[in-house]
This record gives C-alpha cells, sequence and structure tokens, in this order.
C-alpha cells in the first residue's frame, strides 16, 4: 500500500529541512514506529478506532509488506521522529528483516486472536484483500512485466511539501537502478493520494471498483483498488 497523507505524529514539527533528515534503513526497534504511523494514516472504524485492536491490525499490515521487502528505508527528524517510509522489493533478493522471524510474529497475532471477535472478522476481510491483490497482479502481469515493487510508501504530513516524500522517492529510484530494475509497480487505492503517481508518470495497469466483493460470497470493497506501474530513472 502506498500514500501520501498520514495523520499527526506526535513530537513532529512543522518546520524541519529535508536537508536534516537522517535517511537510513530500518530496523527491528522502528518497527513500533512504523505501525503507529500506518495506523494513523489507515485507522480502523466502528468499535476498533482509537484501540489496542487497531494496532494490532496495522501490526499485521506492516508486516505483511515487511516480509518480502529487501529495502525498508526511512526519513528521521533530528529529534528521532519518523518522517515517512519506503519499503521496496527487487525480484530474486534477500529481504533485509528475517522473513521467517516476520512470519512467526505474523502467526503470533493470528493465533491470540479469539475467533468471531471483531479483530478476526477484520483480519480475514484483510486476507482476503490480499488475496485479491495476488489476482489483479495476475490479470495485469505486474510481477511479469517488472522486477521490483514499492510494498508501503508513507509520509508525515507535518514535512509535506518540504521534500521528504521526494526525497525518499529519488532513494527508491536509486536502489532499483543499483540493482538493474528497470521498472517496478505499487499496489493503492482511492483512500490514498493517487494523484502522486500520476503527476509523477506512473501507469494504471489494474483497477478493481470498491463494492466488489473481494472472495465469491465475500465482504464488499471499501475502496477503489489499483495497480500502478513506473519506469526507474536513469535505465
Amino acid at each position: 500500500m502506498a500514500a501520501i497523507d498520514a495523520t499527526n505524529t506526535t513530537g513532529m514539527t512543522a518546520g524541519n529541512n529535508p536537508n536534516s533528515m537522517i535517511y537510513r534503513p530500518i530496523g527491528w526497534n522502528d518497527l513500533d514506529a512504523v505501525v503507529e504511523l500506518f495506523d494513523r494514516t489507515w485507522p480502523q472504524d466502528g468499535e476498533l478506532a482509537g484501540t489496542e485492536s487497531s494496532l494490532l491490525i496495522s501490526r499485521y499490515f506492516v508486516l505483511h509488506y515487511l516480509q518480502p521487502t529487501t529495502f525498508a528505508n526511512a526519513a528521521f527528524t533530528t529529534d528521532g521522529t519518523l518522517a515517512g517510509v519506503t519499503f521496496i522489493r527487487v525480484a530474486g533478493e534477500r529481504p533485509q528483516l528475517d522473513e521467517i522471524d516476520v512470519a512467526d510474529e505474523m502467526a503470533g497475532i493470528e493465533r491470540g486472536l479469539v475467533a468471531g471477535s471483531e479483530v478476526a472478522k477484520r483480519l480475514g476481510m484483510l486476507k482476503d484483500a490480499f488475496s485479491l491483490e495476488l489476482t489483479l497482479e495476475k490479470e495485469s502481469r505486474a510481477n511479469e512485466t517488472t522486477l521490483g515493487e514499492l510494498e508501503l510508501f508513507v509520509v508525515n504530513p507535518d514535512v509535506r511539501g518540504q521534500g521528504v516524500g521526494d526525497g525518499l522517492w529519488r532513494r527508491m529510484q536509486e536502489h532499483f537502478a543499483a540493482w538493474n530494475v528497470d521498472a517496478f509497480y505499487l499496489h493503492t487505492d482511492s483512500d490514498c493520494d493517487v494523484s502522486f503517481y500520476d503527476h509523477k508518470g506512473l501507469e494504471r495497469i489494474a483497477e478493481r471498483d470498491a463494492g466488489t466483493p473481494t472472495t465469491e460470497g465475500g465482504a464488499p470493497l471499501f475502496d477503489d483498488m489499483f495497480i500502478y506501474r513506473g519506469e526507474v530513472a536513469g535505465l
């Protein structure tokens, strides 16, 4: 999933200069900050809104995107606050973090859920949506025509317009180029600012309208789903 908008993160100041941002790969110690930013960007609604259960679902989301990621890069302010993050995958390369450890934590979250609970239901809907993403990839031949994927892209709004998103985007492009990846794709939806990808010249190669069931007889989608494909600069 990819988004440019995110809600406020505690400790961020609007006057941060992107040139003073610290860009570095993330590790396990950064996971809580990524989950918090994700949850504030895509919070759960209804009875789960603002609860620890919402954070738990967000953690599952982040782990899902992190598992195949070969380069998880982030921007931090000088006080250590997370300003934005990109997870990218290069086909055939080893994940940055141990994928077995990531899978074990995902399994642990599932084991801890009470069958029939609202969290379990949401997680089931989430897994159905992941399956639909794979279907869209096959229909669009996304993996056949590219070697890279942008798994996750989030920028905190307090640094919007200050170059942080472009800084992360440029570093993503440089990493793809270093691995001779000439094209990449990403999943996003109508809950995100997809105009950013139109502005960057990416091509929409697949979409599924909101209201379409995720599976036969399953719950409908809440947002339109898209796949965008882009060329890597310099290749």
